[in-house]
Order: structure tokens, then C-alpha cells, then sequence
């Protein structure tokens, strides 16, 4: 199939990163993938290694009329057989510039959904977010759930414990993230005399907010502020713990990383992570915003090095057998090819 994959995000994150693998599986399954993006987005370089064919399309937002005509004609010339968009603004413009003449289908990762009713299929992270485009009035049998993938192909070589321990997370600072939590579940352990090292990656508008507060607990000498992380090798190799303290979480991608590269993760019952995680068998769950408990699960491990170590195999061969990107990609082929086929009956 010729396969257009569309991402209009500028930012780097979970979303854009699924695009990216999305563009890579489709590719390696011997489809022809043409990714389409905004000129200044952040995928554009991951696209350009992998290789990916690529065109860009300015916009400023699915109201664009001009954006949907470029777009329009460019799917005409690239002679596309099915449109996958990822996330609102792909949706959007791809329904206009398509009219129906093209199968279409929506990724959708997150809460704000809206409009896939016009999809032909509807791809989704989790079985909650199912229920929720169920609701509606999106037909059940165009609604696929997809997991997002990652990377996954040989067992991370991990050195010794720190001395001391490092315990870490990573993400956009954003409220729904629930950095606050995270600090103030490291400041409860360092009161209760527990010896760690901590680092905290991302950035984002709570980043002076989060350093303020790690101030004000006592953390100044404990916890390092990373920035964005580029080598996410390095970053969860380097870990003991890793922690997703989110509040608020539809799917959880970093949530896959630290399971790629054995690291033993801690995830609150947020939406996404409860969908992968099988408590005290692959990771510690936790009821989020709960800083009292963030910290006991944190002293657990860091206390049970054979627990950490279990969590960390399970996890690593959970990722390899069910969200590897050829498993997932495999899936999602399956998925288009009933698409395009309904699409043609009718």
C-alpha cells in the first residue's frame, strides 16, 4: 500500500514519537510510507535518518482552506491508498483535503477527541479510550485498539547499582504529569534518612514551578534537572528506579522505554499504565497523587533488589512480545487492510 502518514505536531513527545515508529514498521512491512508534516517539525528529523520519504505542508490549523487544497493535491499526485492521521489537526485538514475519496483513519492518543465519527477506522491506545469514542457514537467495529511501539530487538546490558542508587523520570512539564508528586515523594524518602541520587527529564511551562519546589523540600543536592533527553539509552540505563507519576495518563510511551531498557518502573493507576502493567509483576502501581505512596514503592525496591530485578525481565519480555514495533506494526497492517477493503465494498 502507499501509505500517507501525517503528524502536523511542531513538538517532540509520546504523540510525535508514535508517528515516527508508525512511519518506520509500515516501512520495514515492504509498504510504501510517505510521511507529511508541518516544515519546522520535530519528527522531520527523525524521518530524514529512517530514511522516510517526506513532504511538508505549512498550516495554521485545520481551518487552513489553503493547507487543505495543498494537501488535497498532493494526496491526488502521490497517488495515496489510505491516510493515517495522527491526532486532531492531521484529522482535521486529512477529512476536508480528502472528501471522502480516500480511507482515512484517525490515531487517536489522548481525551480530546473529536470528529472521528468522519474516520474510516479509528486507531486508539487503550481499551478506556474505546469506550469513550463508543460513546460517541463511533461505531465499535471501526474502532481498533493499537498500543503505541517501541524499539525492542536484543536484552539491555545493565551495570551494577549505583552507589547511591539513582532514581529517575522523564516527561513534558506539565501538571497532568505529576512531576510535583515525584519531588515531593523524593523529599519524603530523603527525611526518612534514605540515601539516593535523583534526576528529572523534560521541560516545559511547569519547569520553574517544579525547580522552585525542589528547593523548598530540601532537594537542591538531591535531585538534577536533565533538560530534553536525547539519549534515552543512556538515560534509563543510567536508572535504578523509574518512576511515571502521572495524574493523569492516556497511554504512557516512556512507560515502554524503561521496560526496553530494563529499568524497574513505578506508574501510578493513571489510564494508560494500568492498560499495560501487571501489578508487582512488571512494575509497582500506585494511586496517583499519592506522594506517600510513590515514596514506599521507591524504598521498596531500593530495599529489594531481587524484586527490582524481576520487575525489570518481566517488563522487558512484556515489551518484546506484546509492543515491539513489528508485533504492533503487524497489527496495525491487519487493521488497514480491513479498512481499505470496507472501503471499497462501499
Amino acid at each position: 500500500m502507499r501509505i500517507a502518514n501525517i503528524m502536523f505536531s511542531r513538538n517532540g513527545g509520546g504523540i510525535e514519537q508514535a508517528a515516527v515508529d508508525y512511519a518506520e514498521g509500515l516501512r520495514d512491512l515492504g509498504h510504501q510510507v510517505i510521511a507529511i508534516t508541518a516544515p519546522d517539525a520535530a519528527v522531520n528529523v527523525d524521518l530524514a535518518v529512517l530514511g522516510i520519504e517526506t513532504h511538508c505542508v505549512n498550516n495554521w490549523g485545520e481551518w487552513d482552506i489553503f493547507a487543505v487544497r495543498r494537501l488535497r493535491k498532493l494526496l491526488l499526485e502521490l497517488k495515496i491508498d489510505v491516510v493515517i492521521a495522527h491526532a486532531n489537526r492531521a484529522f482535521g485538514l486529512s477529512r476536508k483535503a480528502i472528501r471522502g475519496k480516500i480511507p482515512l483513519v484517525g490515531v487517536v492518543q489522548n481525551y480530546n477527541t473529536k470528529r472521528y465519527n468522519a474516520a474510516d477506522g479509528v486507531f486508539t491506545t487503550t481499551y478506556d479510550l474505546i469506550e469513550v469514542l463508543v460513546a460517541q457514537d463511533i461505531k465499535r467495529d471501526r474502532i481498533f485498539h493499537i498500543p503505541n511501539m517501541v524499539a525492542c530487538r536484543e536484552i539491555p546490558h545493565r551495570k551494577e547499582r549505583n552507589i547511591p542508587p539513582v532514581i529517575g523520570a522523564v516527561g513534558r512539564f506539565v501538571a497532568k504529569k505529576g512531576f510535583d508528586i515525584y519531588i515531593d515523594a523524593l523529599a519524603i524518602l530523603k527525611e526518612r534518612g534514605v540515601d539516593f541520587r535523583a534526576i528529572l527529564g523534560g521541560n516545559g511551562v511547569e519547569e520553574e514551578n517544579l525547580k522552585a519546589r525542589a528547593i523548598a523540600v530540601g532537594l537542591a543536592d538531591k535531585l538534577d534537572f536533565l533538560g530534553w533527553v536525547q539519549d534515552k539509552k543512556q538515560f534509563y540505563t543510567g536508572l535504578d528506579i523509574f518512576c511515571l507519576p502521572s495524574l493523569h495518563e492516556p497511554f504512557g510511551i516512556v512507560l515502554l522505554e524503561a521496560f526496553v531498557f530494563g529499568a524497574p518502573v513505578i506508574a501510578t493507576d493513571s489510564e494508560g499504565p494500568k492498560d499495560i502493567i501487571t501489578p508487582n509483576y512488571d512494575a509497582l502501581i500506585v494511586e496517583k497523587g499519592n506522594a506517600e505512596q510513590l515514596a514506599d514503592a521507591m524504598q521498596k525496591l531500593l530495599q529489594d533488589k531481587t524484586l527490582a530485578d524481576r520487575l525489570a525481565a518481566n517488563g522487558f519480555a512484556k515489551v518484546k512480545t506484546k509492543y515491539s514495533i513489528e508485533v504492533v506494526c503487524s497489527q496495525i497492517e491487519t487493521a488497514l487492510n480491513t479498512i481499505v477493503r470496507r472501503a471499497k465494498i462501499s
